[in-house]
């Protein structure tokens, strides 16, 4: 595996475990919203994802941002 392959893989996984460990945290101020996380610290939000999409790709290599939706809602997945 190349080292550019293994930096984006490491950065995403940073990201995904900071997302899971303030989860809570981040519902009191993004419930129901996308957020862009980039570097474990969030750069920017909003309920539209494609608005959040078009701003990031602007600002940020989109192979390094992670994009995940927050609610208190408890979500099911029906098969």
């Amino acid at each position: 595996m190349s080292t550019d392959y293994l930096a984006i893989f490491t950065e995403d996984e940073k990201n995904k475990e900071w997302f899971q460990k303030n989860y809570k945290k981040l519902i009191q101020k993004y419930d129901d919203h996308y957020v862009a996380i980039y570097k474990q610290k969030i750069i920017d939000f909003d309920r539209n994802l494609d608005n959040l999409l078009k701003r990031i790709e602007k600002k940020y290599p989109k192979e390094h941002v992670l994009i995940e939706f927050v609610t208190s809602q408890r979500l099911e997945l029906i098969l």
